[in-house]
This record gives C-alpha cells, structure tokens and sequence, in this order.
C-alpha cells in the first residue's frame, strides 16, 4: 500500500474517533436554569369514577317499559334505551371531552349491521354529552340515553335467529378538540 492511501486511512479514522463516541470535539456551550416557580406543568385528568348506573328499557311502544336485556329478543321496529348515569372526573384549562360509545365492543352480525344504529341522545333529542374546560379537578355527573334501533323494515328474512351481543358494551369518555 502507498504512503497516501494510509494517510488517508489513518486521517478517516482520527476523524472518526474524533466525530464518533470518543467525545473529544466540543463546542462552547452554556446551560441557564428557567424560573419555574409555580408552574408545575401537571397533566389534566379525564376518568370514569365508578361504575355506569344505568338500566335497560322497551321504547318501542313510546312508553319506558323496563326490560331484562339478557332475555329481550328484538323484532324489527324494536327500540331500546339503556338509561341511567356515568360519573367522569376532569381537569384541564383546554379539555374538552364527549361521551360516547365504543363500537368494538358490540358484537353486531353482518347481515344485521345495515338495520342496527346505536347512539346517544338526552333528553333534548340528541345533542352531545359534554365536558367542559376546569383549572381544578371536577367530577360531573352525566345522565344518559343510549338507543338501540332495530329499524329492518325491508329485510327479507323472516327468521334471522341472530344476536346482538350488548353484553361488553363500554363506554367511552375522550379528549376532543373544539
């Protein structure tokens, strides 16, 4: 090997030692500390206190007619509402928050996907369920209406003997920009 290439190989190397882990190249820097008097920089809280307090009912008539949901069997036309309130602790100068429902936790079958809609409602008719902006930890309760409608006016089978499986439903409480 010639002179030059190792002294090119020899240069790569101290250069790399020098840029690489050995640490040896600095720059000047400084570090200032920030006053950070009262301001703790918290996170907000947004939680479910407790369990849902809630019960199922027959709607369809238009009356409220309490029901075991365990055994209702639904025929199309049918509603139900699930009624009742949920707790939610919040805390945060921007939080904005809606309840809702988790669909992942209702198992629907395919066939019967297109005929069911589930949502909620309150006593206005339909407008959302929110919780509002606080500097300091609040806890609402939120009273609620979740329908289930089995509107399957033009389904052609008579006897579908499918379920819908309400038994995992959760709710959900989350952050929602405004």
């Amino acid at each position: 090997m010639n002179k030059l290439a190792k002294g090119a190989i020899a240069t790569g190397a101290g250069v790399a030692l020098l840029l690489g882990g050995a640490g040896t190249f600095a720059l000047w820097n400084q570090g200032i500390a920030v006053d950070t008097e009262g301001a703790p920089g918290a996170t907000g809280v947004l939680r479910f206190d407790g369990a849902v307090d809630g019960a199922w009912y027959d709607i369809s008539s238009g009356t409220a007619e309490p029901i075991d949901i365990d055994s209702f069997v639904m025929v199309p036309g049918d509603v139900l509402a699930y009624r009742g309130n949920v707790t939610v602790q919040h805390q945060g100068t921007n939080l904005h928050a809606t309840l809702d429902w988790d669909p992942a936790t209702v198992d629907i079958p395919d066939d019967l996907a297109p005929y069911v809609t589930i949502e909620f409602v309150d006593s206005a008719g339909g407008l959302p369920i929110t919780v509002d902006p606080s500097d300091t930890l609040e806890t609402t309760d939120v009273a609620f209406d979740l329908r289930v409608a089995f509107d399957a006016e033009d389904l052609e089978a008579q006897e579908l003997d499918e379920v819908i499986d309400l038994s995992a439903l959760q709710f959900v409480v989350q952050q929602v920009r405004p």
